[in-house]
């Protein structure tokens, strides 16, 4: 049975963009074309679909597997399921532990850095990597800790302290590479960062992280770097795309801005993306300036794939 790459996609669990551009970009497989010119795909195209799906959120990079045969994908699956991660991480207490959902370990690392423990919220993270992924730790576990620890430090119920000792935790796993991860020399490069006045950089750690596993090259700057900084840095690398994280003030003037100083200074050909929670708002007030907003990780996703296929 044929079915066309929006079927393709539910079967596959992979959005249509990601397909496209592993078949463009890395030789995946290639489906057949109607007299119109339309994909069309075979059950085994995807199966295969769905085996480099579970590979690469086992931490396999895309552009070393692409183009190995379908048995030898199968056979890198079951050595990957049997030995998920080449990593020497020991969890101790948490080993005992009944880890089933995310919620588990968005709870449990919650506690951790209310405990001030950090080597327990390392271990977590950790595990947490190896038993759903890297994409799904990103978007099921370190984003909704990031959002219950923001929140229950605004309420009060958490001090700066256990903010600070879990944003030090989260920065590290997330600027840690998935073992094995690789980027090709061809791969489109973003620059990170978040504007001068916005000191909040896990959204910006996001943003980078979620660009790595993608195959993006990433150069991030850290966080509060003023206007100039940031051009000259996209500018030398000849980057692809900037991509800004703003998280507080909201609907700030000031940011407001910095942000279109910063589109007006780019080269138009040069990407500029801005997400994080005080996004929308500002989305609201720019809609003039050539900007593409990233509302939530999903549409960053999407977005990455999309402009890392754009010349």
């Amino acid at each position: 049975m044929l079915s066309t790459i929006q079927a393709a996609s539910i079967r596959s669990g992979l959005s249509p963009h990601v397909i496209r551009i592993w078949e463009r970009r890395y030789e995946a497989l290639t489906p057949s074309r109607t007299g119109t010119n339309r994909r069309m795909y075979c059950d085994d195209e995807i199966e295969r679909l769905k085996l480099l799906k579970e590979l690469t959120e086992n931490g396999h990079r895309i552009g070393n597997i692409a183009r190995l045969e379908t048995e030898k994908l199968e056979e890198l699956l079951k050595q990957t399921l049997i030995h998920p991660a080449s990593t020497t991480v020991s969890f101790t207490v948490d080993a005992t532990q009944n880890l089933d959902t995310s919620e588990d370990y968005v709870k449990l690392c919650a506690e951790a850095a209310k405990n001030y423990d950090a080597d327990r919220l390392r271990r977590l993270l950790q595990r947490a990597r190896i038993q759903f992924g890297q994409r799904c730790t990103v978007h099921k576990v370190i984003s909704p800790l990031i959002k219950h620890v923001g929140e229950s430090w605004q309420a009060g119920e958490l001090r700066p302290s256990h903010e600070h000792i879990a944003t030090s935790v989260i920065r590290e796993v997330l600027m840690t590479p998935v073992p094995g991860s690789q980027v090709a020399d061809a791969a489109p490069e973003v620059v990170v960062t978040t504007p001068a006045g916005e000191v909040h950089e896990l959204g910006a750690l996001l943003v980078a992280s979620s660009a790595r596993d993608l195959g993006w090259r990433v150069t991030y700057l850290g966080p509060n770097l003023p206007t100039e900084e940031i051009i000259a840095c996209a500018r030398a690398r000849q980057a692809r795309a900037v991509a800004l994280s703003v998280v507080y003030p909201d609907r700030c003037p000031v940011i407001e801005a910095k942000l279109r100083k910063i589109r007006d200074l780019m080269p138009q050909k040069m990407s500029l993306i801005v997400g994080g929670r005080a996004a929308r708002g500002y989305s609201e007030k720019l809609t003039d300036l050539n900007i593409h907003w990233a509302h939530d990780l999903n549409g960053l996703d999407e977005l990455l794939v999309r402009l890392s296929t754009t010349a």
